[in-house]
């Protein structure tokens, strides 16, 4: 990652270290911790998004709304449960937020640092939290008291942004400089990871439609109130209010993703300026309720939430529909250590979408198998070449040819349709039902057939009929 983030990935391992050494708890169970450790995470992030929104809008109503629009937000319930960034940056940024305007508010010096801090901090979990590094400069004349902006210019705005700077890059400063646990090797791997990512998906122009569509699934109640809300705040404000402030600090943070490749393949990130956004988004639902049934706001704010529960129960029945496949790949995923023990713990791996698998088992000690990996790692045209470098080496290869790992749908698909020329530069000896051992041409006792070719879209019709991207490919190909 960008600057690694170090808080994450040193608070989950200092985490599993005290678990091991009060419980005993085996390596291969430690992302159960995380995974706990980020659900208990989401009822906090849930009441400091509230928190927020009741100090912005001054209404406990709005405020609820606001924090249901976070918590049953299709991106937030589905990261809810993963060992991922996406909520304890969510929970870190709202609560930066809240000690930062009440600091401002109050004229509490130590709370506007601890905010900073904060922020900072929370850009070592998730990079994009940096976006919000407006708000330290621009909070203090809009949301601070007029009669201080002068005087206390140092404290307002110098002080905070210098704390900031120190606890977004100091951490990645450290953890590089003092190379812990391999952390710049680690850092260069991903970099060169990012740069192939980064040009497999290109920065252009037709990433706006991709964007507005992951921006809409994210948070669709959000999504469609802003234009509304932010329009509704200026004519009633006629300045630039804090919470319209706030709102366009979100809707910044999201927008500036959209010059990041990542943006166009995965929804998860427009969590970034959520809780920025829901505030204004619920002072408006709120807003336009109530004046729709005659300023009854205990109505409007009763008929807003049933919206909200009953959109998210229908999400949740679709979401269950959906997730059996999902729910089967993690199962395999789970079991394919039994795969791993019929390899040497030496050989490399190709296993296409287990690559993750295979270096997770590796990671907690299970063996030392090297991966060709998929994505980022995959060589392209250098496969081949890359193989035969591993063999003259004397190392042994390995390829799951199971279809389920190999997709015909999007990116993957490249890949897939390299894997099914290898049989015409080696040969191959089965291991197992899937599983072969690469050989050189001429290892006249590798006679085995792993049928490659099967694993191509125009063989696998009901596995193209999820994917128009195949469909397209094989129409082009006819």
């Amino acid at each position: 990652m960008a600057l690694g983030r170090s808080l994450f990935i040193f608070f989950n391992h200092a985490l599993w270290r005290a678990a091991h050494a009060l419980f005993q708890l085996p390596a291969e169970n430690a992302y159960l911790l995380f995974k706990y450790a980020v659900i208990m995470e989401c009822p906090l992030a849930v009441i400091a998004c509230w928190t927020l929104a009741r100090d912005l809008t001054r209404s406990l109503q709005a405020a609820a709304i606001a924090a249901l629009l976070v918590a049953t937000s299709p991106a937030y319930v589905i990261y809810s449960g993963q060992v991922m960034t996406e909520i304890p940056s969510l929970l870190l940024t709202a609560l930066a937020l809240i000690l930062h305007l009440r600091g401002l508010r109050t004229g509490r010096v130590w709370m506007m640092l601890m905010g900073a801090a904060l922020l900072g901090l929370g850009v070592n979990v998730r990079e994009p939290v940096a976006f919000y590094a407006p708000w330290l400069l621009i909070a203090p004349f809009v949301c601070g008291p007029k009669t201080e902006q002068q005087r206390n210019i140092f404290f307002l705005i110098v002080a905070p942004c210098l704390v900031f700077l120190v606890c977004a890059f100091g951490p990645f400063i450290l953890w590089f400089w003092t190379n812990a646990y391999g952390f710049r090797e680690s850092w260069y791997g991903w970099r060169e990871s990012m740069l192939m990512e980064s040009s497999r998906h290109p920065v252009r122009a037709a990433n706006v439609l991709p964007f507005l569509l992951y921006f809409f699934l994210a948070a669709p109640h959000v999504f469609l109130s802003l234009p509304f809300a932010f329009l509704k705040e200026w004519r009633e404000r006629r300045i630039f209010s804090c919470l319209l402030m706030m709102g366009a600090l979100g809707l910044w943070a999201n927008v500036l993703l959209i010059f990041n490749y990542s943006t166009v393949v995965n929804w998860r990130y427009f969590l970034t300026g959520l809780p920025a956004l829901a505030p204004l988004a619920g002072a408006w639902l709120l807003g336009w309720r109530r004046e729709k049934l005659s300023h009854d706001t205990r109505r409007a704010f009763m008929q807003i939430v049933v919206t909200l529960m009953l959109s998210t129960v229908g999400l949740g029945i679709y979401a269950q529909v959906m997730s059996r496949e999902f729910a089967e790949m993690r199962r395999l995923t789970r079991d394919y250590s039994a795969r791993l023990a019929l390899v040497p713990s030496d050989a490399v791996l190709i296993a296409g979408g287990q690559t993750v698998t295979v270096t997770y088992y590796r990671g907690i000690g299970m063996g030392r198998w090297e991966v060709i990996g998929t994505g980022g790692g995959w060589p392209g045209p250098a496969l081949v070449p890359t193989i035969e470098r591993y063999l003259q080496q004397g190392r042994r290869v390995f390829l799951d040819r199971d279809a389920r790992w190999w997709s015909v749908c999007g990116w993957p698909l490249e890949e897939t349709r390299a894997i099914s020329t290898l049989e015409s530069h080696f040969r191959f000896r089965r291991v197992s039902e899937t599983i072969f051992e690469i050989r050189p041409m001429n290892d006249v006792t590798a006679n085995d057939q792993p049928d490659l070719q099967s694993l191509l879209p125009e063989n696998r019709p009901v596995d193209t009929k999820k994917c128009t991207r195949a469909r397209r490919w094989i129409r082009d190909e006819k």
